[in-house]
């Protein structure tokens, strides 16, 4: 079983719940740097012109995702893209080893666990703008990208200290909403007596 692409696959997958261009920008700058064979699916992310896209599309991500109110329109413009990114980026990495495995795992873990942290940070990200008028809400975003470069790095140097990361990550999803759900729990109207 290529466990390596596995963690691969789930890390990338959660790191397109926070921002859906990096883990592209990453297997291109892995492809073209370390050598990191990629799937023919991602080639294009390893070319000038890819590389250069991606940079740019993860650049302006991140410096809009600092803005208030642009946070909140690039998160419902991101709300199916993100999972979808989740998705295929563990099936392009598994679709040699195993078509049934990719598959497996994309729709299982990747596609999900994209969404739950998308979820996660688009709620987190509501709340914050609610109680702090949006003042927190940059603060937030850079504790998101360090975020994602941590589960990035960790993948290459580290491959079950990234999936540490992300099992955190995970937790802190379900905690999260949790938490959420009691706060915005409708409460039943009183009855005059």
């Amino acid at each position: 079983m290529p466990w390596e692409a596995i963690l691969w696959g789930i890390a990338l997958a959660a790191t397109a719940g926070l921002r859906l261009f990096m883990p592209f920008l990453f297997v291109g700058v892995m492809a073209r740097f370390a050598n990191v064979p990629t799937p023919e699916i991602l080639d294009w992310t390893a070319t000038d012109a890819g590389m250069l896209l991606l940079l740019v599309a993860t650049m302006l991500e991140m410096l809009g995702d600092k803005i208030p109110v642009v946070d909140h329109a690039l998160d419902a413009t991101a709300t199916f893209l993100k999972p979808a990114a989740g998705l295929i980026l563990p099936v392009a990495l598994l679709y040699d080893f195993s078509p049934m495995t990719a598959w497996t795992l994309g729709i299982v873990a990747g596609g999900p666990l994209a969404l739950g942290v998308h979820a996660t940070k688009a709620g987190t990200r509501a709340l914050s703008t609610t109680t702090t008028v949006g003042v927190a809400n940059p603060v937030l975003s850079f504790m998101e990208d360090a975020l994602a470069v941590m589960i990035l790095v960790f993948t290459v140097i580290a491959p079950l200290i990234a999936a540490l990361l992300v099992l955190l990550l995970a937790v802190v999803v379900i905690k999260a909403w949790r938490v959420m759900r009691r706060t915005f729990k409708p409460t039943a109207p009183t009855r005059p007596a």
